[in-house]
C-alpha cells in the first residue's frame, strides 16, 4: 500500500508520478493522510481544491483504490528520479488505464498559474491553432476553467496529439500512452521547478526523453512560438504517417 501524506507531499499533479512509481512496484491501493498541507506557493483554499480535483481522483486513473486515514503504507517519492530508478529495475512504469484511441483533434493545454515565467505564450498558441489542419481544443488552466480530471484524461487519451508547455497536466500523458509534445521543457533561471538547475537535479537536460516514452511522445526544448509549435506538430505528423 502506498502512503501519500499531504502534510509532506504536494497537493499537485506530482501525485501522478508517485502513483505511477508505486504501481510499478506492485501497489494497488493508496492511503491518503488528509487534513494538513505541505507548504507550497498556493493558499490553503487552493490546496483543498487541488486535493479534491487532482490528488483524490488520480488513483482511480491507475485502477488503484484509495482510502483516507492514519499514516500507513510505504512512502514513495513523488519526483521523477524515483520513477527512473524503478523503471531501471523493473523495465516498466505504472500506466494510467484509460484506453488511448487516436482521434482527429489536437489539444492545446494553456498554463497560467503561480509562476508566470512558466506560463504558456498564449498569443503564439492561438496563432498555431488558427493554422493547424486539425480541430484544436483549448484546455485552459483549471483556475480559469475547471475541468474534471477524468474528463481531461479522456480528452488526452482520444486526441491525435496533445500539445503544451511542460506543466502538471503533462504528467497524465507522460504516465500513459496518450500522445504529446511538450514545448519549452527546460525553462529559464527564474522558472522555479523547470529552471535548468532544478531540471538537471531531476536528470533532465536538453535532449532528454523519458525512457518509457513511445513514438508518439516527445519533449521539445524550443520556445513556444507559433513557428516552433507548428514545426514540432508537423514533425510528429510525419513520424505518425511513416509508422
Amino acid at each position: 500500500m502506498l502512503l501519500y501524506d499531504l502534510e509532506n507531499r504536494p497537493a499537485s499533479f506530482d501525485v501522478v508520478t508517485c502513483l505511477s512509481t508505486a504501481k510499478a512496484l506492485g501497489h494497488d491501493h493508496v492511503r491518503f493522510v488528509y487534513g494538513k498541507w505541505k507548504p507550497k506557493n498556493y493558499s490553503l483554499a487552493q490546496a483543498e481544491e487541488r486535493w479534491r480535483s487532482i490528488v483524490k481522483p488520480a488513483a482511480a486513473l491507475f485502477g488503484m483504490t484509495s482510502s483516507i486515514g492514519e499514516r500507513k503504507g510505504e512512502e514513495i517519492s513523488h519526483m521523477f528520479p524515483a520513477a527512473f530508478e524503478v523503471y531501471k529495475q523493473t523495465g516498466q512504469i505504472g500506466k494510467i488505464v484509460t484506453p488511448c484511441k487516436e482521434g482527429n483533434y489536437v489539444t492545446i493545454t494553456l498554463r497560467k498559474s503561480r509562476t508566470p515565467e512558466r506560463d504558456s505564450n498564449e498569443a503564439e498558441w492561438m496563432k498555431f491553432a488558427e493554422k493547424c489542419d486539425r480541430q484544436c481544443i483549448i484546455i485552459r488552466d483549471y483556475e480559469e476553467r475547471p475541468l474534471r480530471l477524468e474528463d481531461r484524461m479522456h480528452l488526452y487519451a482520444n486526441a491525435y496529439l496533445n500539445m503544451m508547455v511542460i506543466n502538471g497536466p503533462l504528467t497524465l500523458c507522460i504516465h500513459s500512452d496518450a500522445p504529446y509534445v511538450s514545448m519549452r521543457t527546460i525553462g529559464r533561471e527564474y522558472s522555479g521547478s523547470t529552471s535548468p538547475e532544478f531540471m538537471k537535479k531531476l536528470g533532465i537536460t536538453t535532449g532528454f526523453q523519458f525512457p518509457w516514452a513511445n513514438s508518439r511522445q516527445r519533449l521539445s526544448y524550443v520556445d513556444d512560438i507559433a513557428e516552433n509549435i507548428m514545426t514540432e506538430y508537423l514533425q510528429m505528423c510525419e513520424l505518425r504517417e511513416a509508422a
